[in-house]
């Protein structure tokens, strides 16, 4: 059974991870387990490793698309919108392993050294959304970056007595290297803080509330008390994407579920994604997804 992400009104991730005494939790996904073979926007207040364990998937995290693929790892930064999809043309899943957990695991308190010298520079900067570790070289960070990560798996996996404390040592090793190295990416607009990323978050809010409906610029804006321009503006700056094109690809992504439908139309899928134009919809699809709705619907059927 599909399934996608449930989230509150402000896309952050309703699941537990892990539980308040220890905020650690591993999981085990693939792409075609969602609707549409993505998991839509996000969020969460912790942070998050996931690695690539078989195929490879178009992963963005706020402005930035990394493609990955087998054995790749991807860093997202505590509070970092991040969504997952196939890359053009792909038709073969992704599997992935998530591990999501606080970095109050490793700094314990607010006032400690830890937190103040190593880990609040990270955790609390908006600027730092995420990285990905490709490098396969022995010898070098991105290495041993790659071998605490799947250590950390197998920990976690086992579970056996004490393995708490590897995960938090093991963590901790990761962190330092976020730390030492330049690899945590940092976003070129300063002005893109906690205030303006929950402006984000509340604009995609909006739009996954209200996509079946003949909503406008001026509608998305006035719920989040931005000016026209200001709302664009924001907005593109925080996501690398213009607010109309997000809203039509969300659309799109909305649809592919009812396409599998056979019993309903094309043009009463368009119209219950927001489009009742079928023709415009079709238009809008191709774009999108690299091949018709009737196409769509044909190779779904087949698989």
């Amino acid at each position: 059974m599909s399934k996608q992400i449930i989230t509150d009104v402000t896309k952050k991730e309703k699941k537990e991870h892990g539980d308040y005494g220890f905020p650690f939790l591993i999981s085990y996904e693939h792409l075609d387990g969602y609707d549409s073979g993505s998991f839509l926007w996000h969020w969460h207040p912790e942070a998050e490793l996931t690695l690539i364990t078989e195929g490879k998937m178009l992963y963005k995290i706020n402005d930035s698309a990394f493609d990955v693929k087998e054995g790749d790892i991807v860093f997202v930064n505590c509070g970092a919108l991040h969504s997952g999809e196939k890359l053009p043309g792909q038709s073969a899943d992704c599997h992935y392993t998530a591990v999501t957990f606080d970095p109050k695991l490793i700094y314990g308190f607010d006032a400690s050294q830890i937190y103040q010298k190593y880990v609040a520079s990270i955790s609390d900067n908006f600027s730092c959304f995420g990285l990905t570790v490709t490098d396969k070289r022995t010898d070098t960070w991105e290495s041993e970056f790659s071998k605490l990560t799947h250590s950390l798996i197998s920990i976690g996996e086992k579970r056996e007595p004490g393995y708490e404390l590897s995960v938090v040592s093991l963590l901790s090793s990761i962190w330092r290297l976020f730390y030492l190295h330049s690899g945590v990416k940092k976003a070129a607009d300063n002005h893109l803080n906690a205030k303006n990323y929950g402006r984000i978050r509340d604009i995609i809010s909006f739009i996954e509330q209200n996509y079946q409906e003949d909503i406008s610029l001026e509608d998305i804006a006035k719920s989040v008390g931005f000016s026209r321009s200001e709302c664009s503006r924001t907005f593109k700056a925080g996501m690398n994407v213009a607010l109309f094109t997000f809203l039509q690809e969300f659309r799109i992504k909305k649809s592919l579920s009812y396409l599998t439908d056979t019993d309903t139309s094309i043009s009463e899928v368009a119209g219950l994604v927001g489009i009742p134009d079928s023709n415009y919809f079709s238009k809008v699809f191709s774009r999108v997804m690299g091949m018709s709705p009737r196409d769509y619907r044909k190779q779904k059927l087949n698989e």
